[in-house]
């Protein structure tokens, strides 16, 4: 019956449901706005935490480096106020082609396939690594189906990762602290650079990707280490199973 459904229609009832469900819990007021910092509010503002990905050369790297770009205008020095909730598909929205969006490697149905919009992948997974560093816990983030990387062309740790598919799966997370911070973003040829910015300083954690290898796959454990390295939390486990070619 699922089959019959158009796929467009599934979306609009995917976003009309969450929608739905953002306002009945009220999670819908505490979203970041699309407001952009002035010039000289951001002189109040210091780097705190800093991290580098490179972006390899492939089919489609021109492709994603054109929707990273797009996507990044609506993320870029935006704002996040105590309490208020970052949610990843709210500011960028609908990566569709009409909005600019190209074809870019995506992973679906657990294959590797190209669909519009792909590659902004690698932009929530960055957020995401940073703002485990920071402290942060995500409220929503999931990871991909499949490893599809080996160690010689991976740009982030396994566990990493935060998948988003609009309508689907999104990135979000609270502002816990009693300051501000906003993202500041640098696309490159071959890199992609992200940095918080705030105020005050962030209590910068080391994040430990831990790796159990099996069979048809690996089983990874993110675990966030305290300052004083003798206390620790893990935030996620999963498991990866191996991309069938």
């Amino acid at each position: 019956m699922k089959q019959l459904i158009p796929a467009s229609w599934r979306l609009r009832l995917k976003v009309v449901q969450r929608d739905w469900f953002d306002w009945s819990t009220g999670q819908s007021n505490h979203f970041v706005d699309s407001q952009h910092l002035w010039h000289s509010e951001k002189q109040l503002f210091q780097p705190q935490i800093h991290l580098t990905q490179a972006i390899f050369t492939t089919e489609y790297s021109d492709n994603k480096k054109h929707n990273l770009a797009l996507a990044i205008a609506h993320i870029q020095d935006v704002l996040i106020s105590p309490n208020q909730i970052f949610s990843f598909w709210h500011l960028v929205g609908c990566p569709s082609q009409k909005r600019g969006y190209l074809a870019g490697r995506a992973i679906a149905k657990d294959q590797l396939t190209a669909e519009i919009g792909g590659g902004l992948c690698q932009l929530s997974g960055l957020i995401y690594f940073l703002i485990l560093k920071a402290g942060i816990t995500p409220l929503e983030r999931h990871p991909h189906s499949k490893d599809i990387y080996t160690e010689t062309n991976r740009f982030a740790p396994l566990g990493s990762d935060a998948t988003v598919v609009y309508g689907y799966k999104d990135l979000r997370f609270r502002n816990p602290y009693s300051f501000p911070f906003y993202f500041q973003l640098d696309l490159q040829s071959q890199a992609l650079q992200a940095a918080i910015y705030a105020p005050e300083s962030f209590p910068q954690l080391r994040i430990e990707f831990k790796q159990a290898e099996l069979l048809d796959g690996v089983q990874i454990q993110t675990v966030r280490h305290r300052l004083d390295e003798s206390h620790y939390e893990v935030i996620d486990s999963t498991f990866y199973p191996k991309l069938l070619c």
